[in-house]
């Protein structure tokens, strides 16, 4: 079993606006003796990732005290008032980490704890945590050998962590069945739909609690979920066929052309014409709003 903790200085990038990757890790603790205290500890400013793939430890964040099973992980900032360590009653501990300065990454850090919470449960076969498992190979092949490839994993990994926090790897076979439902329906009748309140009761769900299940699942409302739809046949439209602006509007379901005129705008960059023309565009048959 791996029980090996790989660091990184790259003078290359130490000096300039990268992002500094810092450790890369994966460890199978038994001794009592595991014990870091965030506050003593000499190695920061840092940001710490660690996923526990089997055993358990424990984690005291500002007096609170959690049990990281297999699935969790916690995300902290060093220094600051925590201690990670194997408590008396766990025989072992397994799980892969990431360390990381943070330097220009602050905010997108913020948002992904904001997202997710300080103790996230994860799973195994995510796109987060094969990107932290991918990352640990690469290091124990020797294949991180620039700050520019550090710099760019550090980028990465929080991106794979903002994006699993925005639901995007919620695929659609995961969906519970009045999810998939209501995509159907929303997907099939997005020219002729009226309301909110007409899926939500097709699929026996109040307005509130349908929406907001539906966003938990799919990671985007129904509305944008609808407009994505409208968008992609409004496209399709545009490019094989001869139907005008208001055609094409009342088609995919807006009475208002110049309402449709707005919202494909600001999904696509441009107006209705200006993409059928192609006058300076690029020409594009499909955009795929995912």
């Amino acid at each position: 079993m791996s029980n090996e903790v790989y660091g990184f200085r790259f003078l290359d990038t130490f000096q300039s606006s990268f992002y500094q990757l810092f450790a890369v890790g994966h460890q199978k603790i038994q001794e009592k003796s595991y014990d870091w205290d965030g506050l003593r500890r000499k190695d920061g400013p840092l940001y710490l990732f660690q996923y526990t793939v089997s055993g358990f430890g424990s984690i005291d964040i500002n007096g609170k005290i959690h049990r990281v099973e297999p699935g969790s992980a916690f995300m902290v900032e060093i220094p600051s008032t925590h201690r990670y360590y194997l408590p008396t009653d766990s025989e072992v501990w397994e799980f892969y980490f990431i360390l990381f300065r943070p330097r220009k990454i602050e905010q997108e850090w913020q948002e992904v704890v904001k997202m997710l919470g300080r103790i996230p449960r994860i799973q195994e076969d995510s796109s987060p945590i094969h990107f932290l498992k991918s990352t640990y190979l690469a290091a124990v092949k020797n294949q991180i050998r620039d700050g520019f490839r550090a710099s760019s994993i550090v980028y990465q990994f929080v991106m794979e962590l903002y994006r699993y926090g925005k639901g995007y790897e919620q695929v659609a076979e995961r969906w519970p069945e009045k999810i998939t439902l209501a995509a159907r329906i929303l997907t099939e009748e997005y020219h002729s739909l009226q309301s909110l309140e007409e899926i939500a009761a097709r699929v026996q769900l109040s307005k509130y609690h349908f929406s907001r299940l539906f966003k938990k699942h799919t990671g985007i409302s129904p509305m944008e979920f609808v407009t994505k739809v409208r968008m992609e046949k409004a496209i399709t439209l545009l490019r094989t066929t001869d139907y005008t602006i208001e055609e094409i509007a009342k088609q995919i379901g807006y009475a208002s052309s110049s309402y449709f005129i707005k919202v494909f705008h600001s999904w696509v960059g441009f107006s209705p014409g200006e993409f059928r023309t192609g006058k300076d565009l690029l020409l594009m048959n499909e955009i795929r709003f995912n």
